[in-house]
């Protein structure tokens, strides 16, 4: 299950209501005091609050005036279990909202705000005695039908479910007359329910970062409990045999007194008190000069945590027994070296990735925001009003993150790298990372990054256009590459405008590909290394790579459904996955010998050459 959409209403900056989309991968990007925050803390309350701060209320409002939180969802299970232990379909029990989404909304009331609502916005039934079947309990509902006249032979009457089934079906569709509603859910199935929602996590920029922290230690105590859980006979025999050790010393201690002094004897006595092994053990976080964590600065503590957050989100997500996790970040770049900020979103890219995984983070950092896909970016803006809206994701956009996050501050900039997006950034930097260990004349490009003396410009569709005359101008080399995407005769799709850069001179260079993309250049071998197929030769200049390669992956699953018979929705997630993994990780397999069988023209080299002689 995944989260679609947040709604927010009444919630601190958020007077009026703002409607925001998710995707696997998403970052608010905003100025300070925007309210960037204010919508992990709000997703936050939805998923793990039943009470708010009185100051959570907006501005302006009234002890009356009532806090919306509304969540949509997506991608979830056909059947959930949420009634009485028994699978139900949303569907089957009118439980979705026109988009065949569940949407539900939680309503924070009164002067301390308190959960006193919770709503569920779906097209349901409205017809008299078919409108309130989730309000009744078994005895009523089997009322219901007889009253009806509902035959109830082979159903099953001790689950609810089936029993609004056999009451919904005993009349003609038409007549139920379903309309758009909100169910109260709060008394009902809330609790159920709740427990098939993804478990939403939020790491706070603000919080502490030493090793003693209870944030930190909560990992370390489960992995301790853990530790003496698997090992408990061992250490109650040990616990038996010091208690009796010591009894026995106690007991001839007793026996001297007693020689001494026989009444003050007769008030001793040994009295043991339970082992608790969990508080033998304490763990101290230290680098190889025994410097602990807390005595580390605070960007290498903000790191560790982080990643421990990570890991309880997942140790949690595991005791609940519920697969998807929303992993929600605020300000990951805090305290953080710009080398740290980008392998850090890197580790993020590589989360979002999971199948059951998704991330949200804050950021008003141009180097975060500038390393992510366009279409995960949210720009939180106010209007003339004051009120906080979400800016369209178009061109004029674009240009406002860059004037509000100061996206070119870095005068260091030796070189602008045109490319069609964020997946073809990660094939040319993982490949002069591997190849720049094999030819001095190929520049890392990762670390020219990390310098700040290279900045990948994605150039995707109308972008193209926008940035090619954007960067004139500036006096700064550029080299554009970008993908052909269909075969001679045809002409690339991007010929027009990298003619013009060309044309320029000084410096600028569009280079266009002689083959399909720049997957098609990945070598079969290191391909079958990461995805653990049985490709036996490359592929072919015009290949769709992504799609064969998600194919054979699928075949190789074994799974049930042929790839043929999947619905376009899932296809499409399956290549986008293996698009975004030949790009990170399979390029990571690659050497120059395979390249040289991949690319035996030397069309890759040729791009990186071209991008090095400015570094050097």
């Amino acid at each position: 299950m995944k989260l679609d959409i947040v709604k927010i209403k009444n919630f601190r900056c958020y007077k009026d209501e703002i409607s925001i989309p998710f995707s696997d991968l998403t970052a608010l990007v905003a100025k300070n005091d925007i309210g960037k925050s204010s919508v992990l803390e709000a997703l936050d309350a939805f998923f793990n609050s039943e009470k708010l701060e009185p100051g959570d209320r907006s501005a302006g409002l009234t002890n009356s005036d009532d806090i919306e939180i509304t969540c949509v969802f997506k991608d979830f299970p056909e059947q959930l279990i949420i009634d009485t232990d028994n699978l139900i379909s949303p569907a089957n029990e009118y439980l979705l909202n026109p988009d065949g989404k569940l949407e539900i909304k939680k309503i924070f009331s009164s002067a301390s705000p308190k959960c006193e609502q919770i709503f569920i916005r779906a097209v349901h039934p409205t017809a008299e005695y078919f409108n309130d079947l989730f309000s009744l309990t078994i005895t009523q509902l089997k009322a219901r039908a007889r009253e009806l006249g509902v035959d109830l032979a082979g159903v099953n009457a001790t689950i609810k479910s089936a029993l609004r089934h056999a009451i919904w079906l005993s009349t003609p569709d038409e007549n139920l007359a379903k309309q758009l509603v909100e169910l109260e859910v709060k008394s009902k199935i809330w609790k159920p329910l709740q427990n098939t929602l993804p478990l939403f996590q939020l790491f706070k920029s603000d919080r502490p970062s030493s090793d003693q922290d209870a944030e930190a230690q909560d990992p370390i105590k489960f992995a301790i409990k853990e530790a003496i859980r698997q090992k408990a006979a061992e250490l109650d025999a040990i616990g038996d045999h010091v208690k009796r050790q010591v009894e026995e010393v106690t007991r001839l201690t007793i026996e001297k007194i007693r020689e001494m002094d026989p009444d003050l004897a007769s008030q001793l006595n040994p009295n043991f008190s339970n082992f608790n092994w969990g508080k033998v053990f304490s763990v101290s976080l230290t680098n190889e000069d025994k410097i602990p964590l807390n005595k580390r600065g605070s960007g290498v503590r903000r790191l560790f945590l982080i990643n421990f957050f990570r890991a309880k989100a997942e140790q949690l997500a595991s005791e609940r027994d519920v697969q998807d996790v929303i992993f929600a970040i605020e300000e990951p770049e805090t305290s953080q070296h710009p080398n740290n900020q980008l392998l850090l979103l890197d580790a993020l890219k590589e989360l979002a990735l999971e199948e059951t995984h998704q991330v949200i983070f804050t950021t008003h950092n141009p180097i975060l925001a500038g390393r992510v896909d366009r279409d995960s970016i949210r720009f939180i803006e106010k209007d003339e009003t004051g009120s906080r809206i979400l800016a369209e994701n178009d061109d004029e956009t674009l240009l406002r993150i860059k004037s509000s996050l100061g996206m070119f501050a870095n005068h260091n900039i030796k070189v602008f790298v045109g490319v069609e997006g964020p997946n073809d950034i990660e094939y040319i930097s993982g490949i002069s990372w591997r190849l720049s260990q094999e030819d001095p004349s190929i520049v890392n490009l990762k670390r020219s990054e990390q310098r700040g003396e290279l900045v990948y410009i994605p150039m995707g569709g109308s972008t193209l256009e926008l940035w090619t005359n954007r960067l004139e101008g500036l006096q700064v080399p550029e080299v554009h590459v970008l993908d052909r995407d269909v075969p001679p005769p045809e002409p690339a799709k991007y010929q027009g405008a990298a003619d013009r850069v060309n044309a320029r001179g000084d410096n600028c260079r569009s280079i266009i590909t002689n083959k399909r993309e720049m997957e098609n250049y990945i070598h079969f071998e290191a391909i079958n290394e990461e995805f653990e197929i049985q490709l036996t030769e490359n592929f072919q200049a015009f290949d769709d790579v992504p799609v064969m390669v998600a194919k054979a992956v699928h075949d190789a699953s074994q799974s049930t459904v042929d790839w043929e018979d999947l619905d376009e929705k899932k296809r499409d997630k399956k290549e986008s996955k293996a698009k975004k993994r030949l790009n990170r990780a399979a390029v990571s397999n690659m050497t120059k010998v395979r390249l040289d069988s991949a690319d035996p023209d030397g069309e890759v080299l040729t791009w990186l050459r071209e991008i090095s002689r400015h570094l050097l």
